[in-house]
């Protein structure tokens, strides 16, 4: 027998704690003897070891059967005494105790006393842990495993014994030494098994316990949560470990399969991302991280699920792939909804996160047989993505497998299976009507038509298995379609409701676009009613806007103004009330609910426009800028306060819209949607239209330039601070009259400061119809200087000093939409410069008049230098630049920002719209940038044709300039995409008009500037190269169907006069030729009435024949096929212009009682047309 060795020892010592590290407990009893020779002083660590060693013998023998399991708990039983004696030694190690303290708690864990276990654990833990690494000793390894198991098995037993907030304060004093461990021992087994077993049962215990609190959940509570969950996820074992293993360990209370923790990691993010449990703003992780780490976690959880899951039977229902699917999407409608933003993801933003759950979708599907579910989600993913085709497909294929279900349910309920209920099936089919009629044009409207046709069978089929629930009066109670019970056919009040808007929304898109004339009063009728039942079933404590909305629009149309007028201003009412008692709602929701009345204030404002009361309805548009904004916005609060010298005639109501205001709105979770920023900047278009009817369009240039600086704050790029590079044609030139001059940029949009002054009698409505004030010339030079923002002055270089403007036009006696006024009559042609005929619309003359589009323009003089597109930057000195200018030059190095390169370098990077569910519609960047610069020619055709409308013909020109270099702009970003006569015809999804309709309307507004300017024959080019673009164009059809019918009735030569026609044309040959005019009409009217012709008309060629006579039945008739057609159409169909031209059609070819019954119809439309029309209110129709 050898003597004692303490080097020996010490290395038995070293080798014990390895072994039980490592698990090697056959190697325990050995190295156990040896240190009982060599160290015999260390009797509590022999001890210790050779229990622990009896007790992983006994959990290893019992996984197998055993005849006798009573001996081995008496066995260990018999062990607990030698442990506290051996403990209560003097002498011993501080770590040899505490190892002993854990033995005994795991041991008592093994035979099922989890109370006694908690009891043999120190009961502080941090005191315990401090005093072992307190007296600078080194902990062993075996230590630092036991740390961890004691941790774990006294926090386990403390949440079976007395709840889960004892066992989480012993799990945080424990945490730090799993994520920090002081020696060697994270490499080994048992360290990580252990530490895997604490994280995952802390993990799994405070997300219990902080989804149970919900709101109210301790802020500490969900980031150790969190915590605990990421180092669980960054842990050895499970990162090398198979995610989706369902094996149980061998812990006590173990906290299940990692597959199970995974599932309640993903569980517990989706409750951060609802907001289902309190997370404060300061202490949460960032939403990059947070968006990055939900991904990963949702990848894992779909790989478990997947890789489990097999294709059932076609009887059967995956109900668990289903409810992850459902899972899923109430994450996806939360992340691509309002409150988050692309700067929150990673790469890809939400565009890559939404198509990442299309492919969870589709992959879910190959894993459910015809799943109605995931085809209803798909619909509701592809809709958001813009992806209309796509989500259409998957709507028909959902409504298909759910007629198929439900006609088998008739036949045979046992063999339908399991049905969609009535509810989800009505909601959905009432989602694509909406989503058609909001996004689409005539086949999308003939589409919707039948889905509301098939809704109103589903909701008739349950009207008539519930008959006793209809009221007296046919309308539909709250209660009409739902029961007390759970039955099939039950609906709720708010499902009835959404059900029959759908209807009525559905059925008046078809009236818009119906060919059929005579059904469209009918279909308009049971819109109506529909809607009117969708209002009934609403509840009594909130006003159902969007029903309102869709309510009143019809109503105007159907030109009920006064049913129109009280349900609006209803509606306005009852919001404004429930906004009141919501004086706590977040701030951000508060603002997209007001965004949400813009329309309804501008409908109230059409709606009295066309009952002639102006003045009231300029107080609708000023009471919508006002009043529907927040008091915070209102106020503002970057420091600065409102002007206080505002002008009344709505310079004040641009203060909640200003720069900090539109910022402020962007910072907030509910970012402004382009389909809000359209609806403000359309109210602004009526605004200004209703000051150019009480004040004359001189007054409303003078503010137009307001509207410009509002579509500038709204549409801003989020990279307006790089410099761009900007080509020179890109750039705002002043106009071709002010050649050899030098403005500063104080000047208007086109360079000039002349201002109109209004004495005080002459904007009252008392002014006479045929005065308006005096404009002085002023010079551009010495005009005063302000800090105000620069506005559209008027002004005409070509007059004199003190010349007056004679031409009709102010308040009520200008109104150019009245029947006594005939816009297409034409005045008296002067000479043109342009030879092109009536008939020059030939191949060549349209290719030559697209190369001929880039020479419009005006070019840029040679003083005025490159621009950049900053808001920020510094003005020349004589000048303070207001937030959005028009104009700038350069001087050194300061620059300021031009009407290009602030206004239309912008390109949003996703269109918002609403779509089926709370996520919100992107449309590609493509899309987004046609749509915005679409709304900017409709901005720059309008000022244009206010110029026009004052008579200043080169302001005029050059706003369509302006607007023929945006229409550039939208065809390079169609022909980028698909260059094609499709595709430039094809105006797409989403409201937006096609590149041809945009170079149509531009077209347009120079043919009627021309026709202004008394030159027909140029005015009937560019109405016939607006029909070359769009052929059912109103405005250029009206336009040239008027010049047409004056060739026939020889008001215009069909032929332009010669340029050197002799004029000295004596009284006989004049007499001559108009008593051979004069015949050959005589003629003209025999042949048309079939009467016929007199005897002299047997001599010479027929009058009839010639062929200026057959130029002027040619232009009769083309003029009335043009107009017979576009009254037939859904765009024109109560356009009183087209439908006045029509009479005189029908006047010249002798129909008198058909143009009779036209005029009484324009008698119609005219008494109750507003000052704009209803389509203005909104791109997406009906939908609010």
């Amino acid at each position: 027998m050898s003597a004692r060795t303490p080097d020996k020892g010490r290395r038995y010592i070293d080798s014990l704690d390895a072994a039980r590290c490592n698990g090697t407990w056959n190697d325990v009893p050995e190295l156990a003897r040896k240190i009982a020779k060599h160290a015999p002083e260390r009797k509590c660590l022999i001890q210790v070891a050779r229990a622990e060693c009896h007790i992983a013998d006994y959990i290893n023998k019992d996984k197998r059967p055993s005849t006798s399991p009573d001996s081995k708990e008496t066995k260990l039983h018999d062990l607990i005494p030698g442990l506290l004696s051996v403990m209560e030694e003097d002498g011993n190690f501080p770590q040899d105790v505490f190892q002993a303290q854990v033995c005994l708690g795991w041991l008592h864990w093994t035979l099922s006393e989890p109370a006694l276990a908690a009891s043999r654990l120190p009961k502080d833990f941090d005191v315990t842990l401090h005093m072992l690494s307190g007296d600078g000793q080194a902990l062993s390894s075996w230590t630092e495993v036991c740390i961890i198991k004691g941790g774990y098995m006294k926090g386990a037993a403390q949440a079976l014994v007395s709840g889960a907030e004892d066992a989480l304060r012993t799990f945080k004093s424990v945490l730090p030494w799993v994520s920090a461990p002081v020696s060697n021992s994270p490499s080994g087994p048992q360290f990580l098994f252990w530490s895997e077993q604490l994280l995952a049962k802390a993990a799994m215990l405070s997300s219990e316990a902080a989804t149970t609190d919900g709101q109210q959940a301790d802020e500490k509570t969900v980031e150790f949560a969190l915590r605990a969950f990421r180092l669980w996820a960054a842990h050895p074992e499970v990162k090398a470990g198979d995610p989706s293993s369902t094996v149980q360990s061998n812990a006590p209370a173990s906290p299940g399969p990692r597959s199970s923790i995974w599932k309640a990691y993903y569980i517990f993010l989706s409750s951060i991302i609802r907001q289902e449990i309190f997370v404060s703003p300061s202490e949460a992780p960032k939403r990059v991280q947070l968006s990055t780490e939900f991904r990963r976690v949702e990848a894992i959880c779909e790989n478990i699920l997947i890789r489990k899951t097999k294709f059932p039977k076609a009887e059967v229902a995956n109900k668990e792939v289903e409810a992850w699917v459902e899972q899923v999407i109430q994450n996806w409608e939360i992340l691509c909804g309002p409150d988050w933003r692309d700067d929150d993801f990673g790469e890809g933003g939400q565009d890559a996160f939404s198509r990442n759950v299309l492919d969870i979708l589709y992959r879910a599907a190959t894993k459910t047989f015809h799943s109605t579910l995931i085809l209803r989600r798909l619909f509701h993913v592809h809709a958001a993505l813009a992806e209309f085709n796509l989500a259409i497909k998957a709507l028909e294929t959902y409504i298909d497998l759910t007629t198929a279900a439900r006609a088998r349910a008739e036949k045979s309920p046992e063999a339908a299976g399991e049905l969609e209920d009535n509810e989800t099936f009505a909601r959905t089919l009432a989602e694509g009507i909406m989503m058609l009629c909001c996004f689409g044009s005539f086949k999308e409207a003939e589409k919707s038509k039948q889905l509301a046709d098939m809704l109103q069978e589903l909701l008739d089929d349950l009207l008539s298995r519930n008959p006793t629930t209809a009221s007296a009066n046919g309308r539909v109670s709250p209660d009409s379609l739902s029961t007390d019970g759970n039955d099939d056919t039950s609906m709720s009040p708010v499902g009835v409701s959404f059900a029959y808007r759908a209807i009525g929304i559905g059925l008046a898109n078809w009236a818009r676009w119906t060919p059929v004339n005579e059904n469209r009063t009918d279909i308009q009728a049971a819109a109506l009613a529909a809607l009117e039942r969708s209002l009934a079933s609403e509840s009594e404590e909130c006003t159902n806007v969007p029903a309102t909305f869709a309510f009143g629009l019809l109503l105007a149309e159907t030109r009920d103004l006064n049913g129109a007028i009280d349900s609006v201003r209803t509606a306005l009412i009852s919001a404004q009330s429930a906004d009141d008692g919501y004086g706590q709602r977040p701030a951000h929701l508060t603002l997209s609910r007001e965004r949400d009345l813009v329309p309804l204030w501008h409908l109230l404002a059409l709606l009295l426009s066309a009952k002639q009361d102006f003045e009231t309805a300029s107080n609708a548009c000023e009471a919508a800028f006002e009043s529907v904004p927040s008091v915070n916005l209102l106020n503002g609060q970057d420091g600065k306060s409102a002007p206080k010298n505002q002008d009344e005639s709505g310079e004040k109501s641009d203060h909640w819209l200003s720069s900090a205001a539109v910022e402020q709105s962007r910072g907030t979770p509910s970012e402004m949607e382009p389909r809000e920023k359209e609806s403000i900047v359309e109210l602004r278009i009526t605004q200004l239209s209703l000051m150019e009817i009480v004040h004359g369009p001189e007054y409303a240039l003078n503010h137009s330039e307001e509207l410009l600086s509002l579509f500038g704050r709204l549409f801003t790029n989020t990279e307006l601070g790089k410099e761009p590079e900007t080509k020179e044609q890109d750039t705002l030139a002043p106009p071709k009259s002010s050649a050899g001059t030098t403005r500063s940029i104080r000047g208007s949009i086109f360079g000039r400061r002349k201002s109109i002054r209004y004495p005080g009698s002459e904007i009252r409505n008392g002014v006479e119809a045929n005065t308006i004030p005096r404009v002085p010339s002023t010079s551009s030079g010495h005009a005063a200087a302000d800090a105000d923002a620069p506005k559209i002055q008027v002004t005409d270089e070509s007059r004199g000093e003190s010349s007056e403007i004679s031409r009709p036009g102010t308040t009520s006696g200008s109104m150019r939409h009245k029947l006594h006024r005939r816009d297409g009559s034409i005045k008296t042609p002067r000479p043109q410069n342009s030879d092109r005929s009536l008939h020059s619309t030939d191949a060549d003359h349209f290719k030559r008049h697209q190369r001929q589009h880039a020479e419009e323009g005006s070019s840029m003089p040679g003083n005025i230098m490159p621009q950049t597109a900053r808001h920020d930057g510094p003005s020349s000195a004589q000048y303070v630049l207001p937030p959005i200018p028009h104009h700038y030059k350069k001087q050194g190095k300061d620059t300021t920002p031009t009407i290009k390169a602030s206004l239309l370098q912008y390109a949003s990077q996703s269109c918002r719209f609403d779509s089926p569910t709370r996520a919100v519609t992107r449309f590609p960047k493509v899309q987004t940038q046609r749509h915005s610069i679409g709304l900017l020619i409709k901005i720059w055709l309008f000022v244009a044709g206010l110029y026009r409308r004052a008579a200043l013909y080169e302001d005029a020109l050059e706003a369509c300039n302006e607007a023929s270099n945006q229409a550039k702009r939208v065809e390079l970003l169609v022909s980028g995409q698909e260059s094609s006569a499709r595709a430039f015809a094809d105006a797409g999804w989403g409201g937006t008009k096609s590149s041809d309709e945009l170079w149509a309307d531009v077209y347009a507004e120079r043919g009627l500037l021309a026709q202004e300017q008394s030159e027909p024959y140029d005015a009937m080019n560019h109405f016939e190269d607006a029909l070359m673009y769009y052929p059912d164009h109103p405005s250029a059809t009206v336009g040239l169907a008027n010049l047409l019918l004056d060739i026939y009735d020889k008001s215009l030569p069909a032929e332009k006069p010669e340029k050197g026609l002799d004029t000295n044309t004596t009284g006989i040959s004049l007499l001559s030729s108009s008593s051979k005019h004069g015949k050959a009409s005589q003629q003209l009217q025999l042949e048309d009435s079939g009467l016929p012709p007199g005897p002299h008309a047997g001599h010479g060629p027929s009058p009839n024949t010639t062929p200026e006579a057959l130029n002027r039945l040619a232009a009769r008739d083309r003029a009335y096929g043009l107009l017979s057609t576009l009254t037939k159409l859904g765009t024109a169909w109560d356009n009183s212009e087209a439908w006045f031209a029509l009479s005189r059609a029908f006047e010249q070819s002798g129909q008198i009682d058909k143009a009779k019954e036209v005029l009484w119809w324009c008698v119609e439309l005219e008494d109750r047309r507003p000052i704009r029309h209803w389509w203005n209110v909104g791109s997406g129709g009906y939908v609010l």
